[in-house]
């Protein structure tokens, strides 16, 4: 597994809360024992950037929460929830490998997986139940929704050059930004917090949201694999079409759009085939077109930030961006 990787300090206004959203995490599954806990226990460790959680509680601890318990919880749901999420995506993409370590699927075979996915998120919702704010179940369930959604169009639209920027926005807002946005609307909910900062929060993380897939996209060409933790170049060989390809299809000559379009017709492109669309991304200048696009989102979900008093919590929230923007991995 990749060492423990830090946000230097972002997240240190709220990190009691994180260390016991850590403890939380560990409960899921520690009544069923067996398999089920052993799994469970392993796609919830840590190792990754716990945006959703810190999300929860950043914007309930800008909104003025008092309530810590409570706000601990929902930012355990968030990231059972994400986790889930995860599990599934690698069982339809076959990912071998996830946040530098084998995914579950590797380990355990897709029966499995699935399984232990879809324990995760029953148990999410228990929680949410037990919760009694029929406000954030509905926030958290409509983000199920549009994440199911969301996955089910990119499966349609595997590589299809022709994919629209509308639908891969579409393709962005649920499988990444709805369960953002709804994880800062819970924070501000939490915190009992009037309609509009509760609307503008959740705008807030809808926009991060959609900046964040974009800086991923992005990173799929030019990080380095020990930083991102999953093999660069998995997004075109799994045939999803990201925004730096619908940049390319904008761009290219006709003869170097017939080499992409022979790339996307094989059925697993090699490392040569890799090579020569990273040398095509490069050329058109794709990763500085998405990081535009990156920034326009990340200046969006700034601007809603007007609506949260100034607060330790808030400046987190605004450095956040800037996290998301820089990020490496």
């Amino acid at each position: 597994m990749i060492p423990s990787r830090t946000q230097d300090g972002l997240f240190t206004v709220i990190a009691s809360e994180l260390t016991a959203v850590e403890d939380r995490l560990q409960e899921p599954a520690q009544e069923s024992g067996g398999l089920l806990t052993t799994v469970a226990n392993y796609v919830l460790a840590p190792g990754g950037k716990r945006i959703r959680p810190a999300l929860v509680l950043l914007a309930a601890r800008a909104c003025g929460a008092d309530r810590r318990e409570r706000a601990v919880t929902l930012a355990s749901v968030a990231e059972m929830m994400h986790a889930a999420t995860l599990v599934h995506d690698d069982i339809v993409d076959h990912s071998t490998m996830r946040r530098g370590r084998p995914s579950a699927t590797a380990l355990w075979g897709s029966d499995v997986s699935v399984l232990v996915g879809d324990f995760l998120y029953s148990r999410a919702i228990q929680i949410l139940v037990a919760d009694g704010d029929m406000r954030i179940l509905r926030a958290f369930a409509d983000a199920t929704v549009c994440m199911t959604e969301g996955e089910v169009l990119q499966l349609q639209l595997l590589r299809d050059l022709k994919i629209s920027e509308t639908d891969y926005l579409r393709i962005v807002t649920g499988k990444t930004a709805a369960l953002m946005s709804a994880a800062s609307r819970a924070g501000a909910l939490v915190a009992d917090a009037p309609g509009p900062a509760v609307e503008a929060l959740a705008a807030f993380g809808l926009n991060l949201g959609i900046g964040f897939q974009l800086v991923d996209d992005a990173l799929d060409y030019i990080a380095r694999e020990e930083r991102l933790g999953k093999p660069v170049g998995s997004d075109f060989r799994e045939g999803k079409i990201t925004y730096p390809v619908i940049h390319l299809m904008r761009s290219t000559s006709h003869a170097d759009r017939a080499i992409l379009e022979g790339l996307a017709r094989e059925e697993r492109v090699d490392d040569d085939g890799l090579a020569l669309l990273r040398g095509l991304v490069d050329r058109y200048e794709a990763v500085p077109a998405t990081m535009r696009l990156v920034d326009d989102y990340l200046a969006r979900a700034r601007a809603q930030l007007a609506a949260v008093p100034e607060s330790a919590a808030c400046r987190a929230l605004h450095r956040l961006l800037d996290f998301v923007r820089e990020r490496d991995w």
